[in-house]
C-alpha cells in the first residue's frame, strides 16, 4: 500500500484536507461533527524492533501536557479504545495508533483515523474547552 496515495484519496472522500510534508510524512485534516476539525499526522517508517517491518503511525495532538489533565481518567478511558492509545510526546498529550503496513487494509486505516480524530477532539474539548488542533 502507498500510504500517501491512500491518505490523499481518503481526505477527498471525507471532504477533509491532505497536506504532504515529505516522502514518509503527511497530514490529514479530518472534519468532525459540529464544524470541528482534527489534524492527524501519518508517518511511515521501518521499525527496527520488529525486523525493519514497515509501520504506519498515526497521531494527533489533544492538548499541551501543561493543561490540567486528570491522567487517571484519561488512562481509564483507554479501555474503550480499539486502535489507539494516549501518549505524551514533545510536551503534548497525543493519541496514537499504529499498524504494520503488510497486514492492514484500507478500511482498518480509515477506522484508526476516525477513532483517533474523534477521540482527540473529544478529549481536547473536555480538557481545554476549545478546538485547537
Amino acid at each position: 500500500m502507498n500510504f500517501k496515495k491512500f491518505a490523499q484519496k481518503y481526505a477527498d472522500e471525507i471532504n477533509g484536507e491532505f497536506r504532504d510534508y515529505d516522502e514518509n510524512q503527511s497530514v490529514i485534516v479530518i472534519r468532525l461533527e459540529g464544524d470541528r476539525f482534527q489534524a492527524v499526522q501519518g508517518n511511515v517508517y521501518n521499525h527496527e524492533k520488529y525486523g525493519g517491518r514497515e509501520v504506519v503511525q498515526l497521531k494527533t495532538k489533544v492538548c499541551t501536557a501543561a493543561e490540567s489533565i486528570n491522567f487517571s481518567e484519561v488512562l481509564a478511558s483507554s479501555t474503550d479504545n480499539i486502535h489507539s492509545k494516549f501518549i505524551i510526546e514533545d510536551g503534548f498529550l497525543k493519541i496514537e495508533a499504529s499498524a504494520f503496513m503488510d497486514s492492514i487494509s484500507d478500511s482498518r486505516i480509515k477506522e484508526m483515523l476516525q477513532e483517533i480524530g474523534n477521540l482527540a477532539d473529544e478529549w481536547e474539548l473536555k480538557i481545554t474547552g476549545k478546538d485547537i488542533y
